[in-house]
């Protein structure tokens, strides 16, 4: 029996000591009428205020020409112009998105 409690107690240490990294899955950007992943968008300057967790972007699908909105479920705040770059950078790896440039 103390063996087995020295053998748990080592374990829940080596658990402590190991850094423990996770992602979380999200649902891909895409527009909900033509169903294009990662399409270019233009989005219209538009004032309002109130709660951040209730801000959404109306946006305009440049490959089908349609309107949808979108609401972002997960929200990353930076300080600087440089850390949203960083942050948009790892996004796209992570995502396996490839940059729109093309005809969409």
């Amino acid at each position: 029996m103390e063996e087995l409690l020295e053998r748990g107690v080592t374990a829940l240490e080596k658990l402590a000591s190991e850094e423990i990294q996770f992602q979380m899955e999200t649902k891909p950007p895409f527009c909900p009428h033509c169903e294009v992943i990662n399409p270019n968008i233009r989005v219209d300057a538009t004032t309002g205020s109130g709660p951040m967790v209730e801000h959404f972007t109306q946006a305009h699908c440049l490959h089908c020409h349609r309107v949808f909105y979108f609401l972002p479920l997960q929200v990353e705040c930076v300080k600087t112009p440089a850390d949203l770059k960083m942050v948009i950078e790892e996004k796209v790896q992570l995502g396996g998105y490839e940059r729109n440039g093309k005809d969409n």
